[in-house]
């Protein structure tokens, strides 16, 4: 092999193990979405808590760096990334062709599933021909659709009117990500429950979610993943997972952290009003 090739492969080799080196050694800064239930909250002293919270410092503890979380607001949450404000995020990101065409994705920290949250007077009654409140075409959207349900599309910024919405008769379910199904179901006199009687097998509606760098910062993203799989050879995340599940309906599931009946909406953007009360 002539001198200079060799040259230049060394250097290029020196150049990714510094690069590594040096995000091992520095602030990884990581943004947050919106308050979701379990996932991601506030303490009554204004502390950022949760599971991804708890799941991206132990991924940094793992894999030798320091993490920095920030707030984003969900419209912006990836226009930050881009545009540097922060080097990744962990918001509830199903991992996708699409996305992964746009973003360096990791390997999944979670797997989720959605759930129909009903009156708790008709949990045995089906959907078909009632108006559900969706906030993303989904697999079981969609097979709620085909039922004969209709649906309504809100934001994911409009969870709790959606919620005021079904207690007041607006509508008559919402499908949505089970920390917030489980959240509002163990309100006090909330009268809210799981539907028993969805047109589909919560198990099937599973996805996988992942954290989110920028296209082409593959040493951090690489950095992230030696975490993740450290957190998962030593169970951690099936700890994290009971410590913020445990005692739910669906703590049998949360046993593992990558087995559990959880799931949660990416803001779609506005598509239609909620249809407006029953007279």
């Amino acid at each position: 092999m002539p001198r200079t090739i060799r040259c230049v492969i060394i250097f290029s080799m020196l150049v990714l193990g510094l690069s590594g080196a040096l995000w091992a050694s520095s602030t990884v800064t990581v943004a947050v979405g919106g308050d979701v239930p379990f996932m991601k909250e506030r303490t009554p002293k204004g502390e950022l808590s949760g599971y991804e919270i708890d799941i991206i410092r132990a991924v940094a503890e793992e894999a030798g760096f320091t993490v920095r979380i920030v707030e984003a607001p969900w419209k912006s949450i990836y226009d930050g990334l881009n545009a540097g404000k922060y080097d990744a995020v962990i918001a509830q990101a199903n991992i996708t062709p699409g996305r992964k065409d746009r973003f360096e994705m990791s390997e999944p920290y979670f797997s989720a599933a959605q759930l129909l949250v009903v009156p708790a007077a008709r949990a045995n009654e089906p959907p078909s021909g009632r108006n559900i409140g969706v906030f993303r075409l989904s697999k079981a959207a969609d097979s709620l659709r085909r039922s004969g349900s209709n649906l309504t599309y809100y934001t994911v910024q409009e969870t709790e009117q959606a919620f005021k919405d079904l207690k007041k008769g607006s509508i008559d379910g919402i499908l949505c990500d089970s920390p917030v199904a489980i959240a509002h179901v163990r309100e006090k006199s909330s009268r809210l429950s799981i539907s028993s009687a969805c047109p589909f097998d919560p198990q099937e509606t599973q996805e996988e979610y992942g954290i989110v760098c920028r296209k082409g910062n593959t040493e951090l993203m690489g950095l992230i993943n030696k975490g993740l799989r450290a957190v998962k050879s030593k169970n951690l995340d099936s700890a994290i997972a009971m410590k913020w599940f445990k005692g739910t309906i669906i703590a049998a599931d949360a046993k593992d952290a990558s087995g559990g009946l959880f799931a949660s909406e990416i803001f779609t953007g506005a598509q239609n009003s909620p249809v407006p009360p029953k007279k």
